[in-house]
């Protein structure tokens, strides 16, 4: 089973309103600050035990930790990925390669100098373009 994107995106959002949900009941006191007597014992209003209590201290720091996790899952590592497979396919470029550019146009590397490549599109037809208009290469040097 393949797993797309967008069921992989419904799923973080998911758990992210899950997690925002148990941080805004953790972020409430359970009893309203008049209260001080509950059943004739007094409430010492100091120190909650457990989960709320933990939330209610540093939920806010938790919320923050997650929505930076979220950011680097859904924006960053994608990007980073994105371009190093961009990287990876412009150092992979040689003489000889079929190639499109980013502007749609097929052709052979002709020759590659630092950042200009020279494009054969047609008998006696070359251009010079950037090797970072390069989009894919269609097959290597037969």
């Amino acid at each position: 089973m393949k797993i797309t994107k967008k069921f992989i995106a419904i799923m973080m959002i998911s758990v992210l309103s899950a997690g925002m949900a148990i941080l805004a009941i953790g972020c409430y006191p359970l009893m309203p600050a008049g209260d001080t007597e509950e059943a004739g014992t007094a409430v010492t209003g100091g120190a909650e035990d457990g989960i709320s209590g933990m939330l209610a201290q540093y939920g806010t720091w938790i919320w923050l930790a997650v929505l930076g996790v979220a950011f680097y899952f859904l924006l960053i590592r994608p990007q980073r990925q994105k371009t190093k497979k961009t990287q990876d396919l412009l150092s992979s470029i040689q003489r000889g390669d079929e190639v499109v550019t980013i502007g749609g146009l097929y052709g052979r590397v002709k020759d590659i100098r630092d950042d200009v490549m020279t494009i054969t599109i047609a008998s006696g037809v070359d251009i010079k373009v950037s090797k970072g208009a390069v989009s894919k290469k269609i097959s290597g040097t037969t």
